[in-house]
């Protein structure tokens, strides 16, 4: 495992590993202080990973329709949808005993339905997919 501190300090090294900017860094800093708060460090990695994941399947429905050698794309929308869901949940385990208005906020932006949440929702899915890669990076620096 690496050994790490969740903190903005986190934050600005993934942006200077991927050379980008995260889209959704106040939902970022307030979700990880919740869980360096709260000692869900396993959650985090879960929700990375699963983020990372997801982002991989949103590329793939972006490339098929460009792409018509990809047969599988029900599957692939199919699995997107479930990660999809697994991601918010995982969200909201993580914030669920915290009561704030950042946590309103998150709720609001990112969790209820609709097509605005969603996008948002894929931009912090993206944002948490530069974490995963940053992870990953150590990993094998190690």
């Amino acid at each position: 495992m690496i050994n790490f501190q969740l903190n903005e300090e986190l934050l600005d090294n993934v942006e200077k590993f991927t050379e980008k900017k995260f889209t959704q860094r106040s939902a970022l800093s307030q979700l990880i202080k919740i869980i360096s708060k709260n000692n869900q460090f396993e959650k985090f990695n879960e929700l990375i990973f699963t983020a990372k994941y997801t982002n991989g399947l949103y590329r793939s429905i972006k490339l098929s329709q460009s792409n018509p050698q990809i047969t599988n794309l029900d599957q692939i929308k199919k699995d997107f949808s479930e990660n999809l869901e697994k991601v918010v949940s995982l969200i909201k385990e993580i914030i669920d005993k915290e009561i704030s208005a950042d946590i309103i906020e998150i709720k609001q932006k990112y969790i209820e339905s609709g097509e605005i949440q969603l996008g948002n929702l894929i931009l912090l899915i993206d944002d948490l997919d530069q974490i995963k890669k940053f992870f990953n990076y150590l990993k094998r620096k190690i």
